[in-house]
């Protein structure tokens, strides 16, 4: 009973920091950039009197919901990972390991260049893609459990499919259709506005009003099955209620900005490091500021602009690659 209080405390304190963090990044997003503008200048505008029209341009009809988007979909991937690496009991499980992200690739790609759609209708196939990895993960890890070892080459089986299924429609379709695909595979936070952001938002809340009653559930599932259900948890209906809630997860993200990845596997490792537990509002957190920060050095670093996918995947990597190297000494 003791060490309720203290882990209340801990989790609140991660929290703290964490949205003061992302509200700082929040802050620095609206004023970076080509046109400058003052912290008295931004509040004026943020009030609704913005000193002139650029102004209001810049700070309410791009930096602000590009930023918001950025948050709300770190946050998701964040969510999604921490909850993976929970159910598996495995720190490198995460969406992209698990063909999740892969899966709603291949769905938007198929929407793209073989139904001939718009990017508006290839985030319905995201979704459609990101459900069937999922529930084709869950049919094959029936049988041994969604959990452990087992489940993550299952994961690694299909994104090899839904990779390959990818790279075999850009070869089939003309070069300007391949391009348009192509940026868009990459994941990036281009040109999003408020509309992009509401739906997000939305099914972000959605789905953390669902998850949140079990986080409980959640942190005892990651001491095993055995003694969560000592402790009364319903495993058999815990463990699929979670999965699909952070498919829906991957699968917003995904529809949102494209299949950005490395967030999701990171950002939990990040967490736990500030928070010392691993409750999903630091992750969450994590993730959003995370995404914020690579937006932004992805903008403003570099000679020309790059899709944040680029920025993520190349550092996510490097962090995977020291992940791996580090659980090979442990185990060692």
């Amino acid at each position: 009973m003791a060490l309720g209080p203290v882990t209340l405390r801990i989790d609140a304190r991660a929290a703290l920091v964490s949205g003061a963090l992302v509200l700082a990044m929040l802050v620095a997003s609206l004023l970076a950039g080509e046109y400058r503008i003052g912290v008295p200048e931004l509040i004026d505008t943020l009030r609704g009197a913005p000193p002139e029209r650029l102004a209001h341009f810049f700070v309410l009809e791009r930096r602000l919901p590009r930023a918001l988007v950025a948050l709300v979909v770190g946050a998701a991937l964040a969510t999604s990972g921490a909850i993976f690496q929970a159910l598996t009991r495995n720190p490198l499980a995460s969406p992209d390991v698990l063909g999740i992200s892969s899966g709603a690739s291949a769905g938007a790609v198929i929407v793209l260049l073989a139904l001939s759609g718009s990017i508006a209708q290839a985030t319905v196939g995201a979704v459609i893609g990101a459900c069937a990895a999922a529930l084709l993960l869950a049919a094959l890890g029936a049988r041994g459990g969604l959990q452990g070892a087992r489940l993550v080459l299952l994961g690694v089986a299909l994104a090899a499919v839904g990779s390959s299924v990818v790279s075999y429609l850009l070869s089939q379709v003309f070069v300007a259709s391949a391009t348009v695909a192509q940026t868009w595979l990459v994941g990036s936070l281009q040109g999003r506005g408020w509309a992009d952001l509401v739906p997000a938002l939305v099914g972000l809340a959605l789905v953390a009003a669902v998850v949140a009653p079990q986080a409980r559930g959640l942190a005892l599932l990651a001491h095993g099955d055995e003694a969560a259900a000592g402790l009364g948890v319903l495993v058999r209906a815990l463990r699929p209620a979670l999965l699909a809630a952070a498919t829906v997860l991957v699968a917003l993200a995904v529809a949102t900005a494209g299949p950005i990845s490395f967030v999701a596997l990171v950002a939990p490792h990040l967490a736990r490091r500030m928070a010392g537990s691993d409750a999903l509002v630091p992750a969450a957190l994590t993730g959003a500021l995370l995404l914020a920060l690579s937006d932004l050095i992805a903008q403003y670093a570099f000679p020309v602009p790059v899709p944040v996918g680029v920025l993520t995947v190349t550092l996510g990597g490097v962090f995977f690659v020291a992940l791996l190297w580090r659980e090979g000494r442990v185990r060692g």
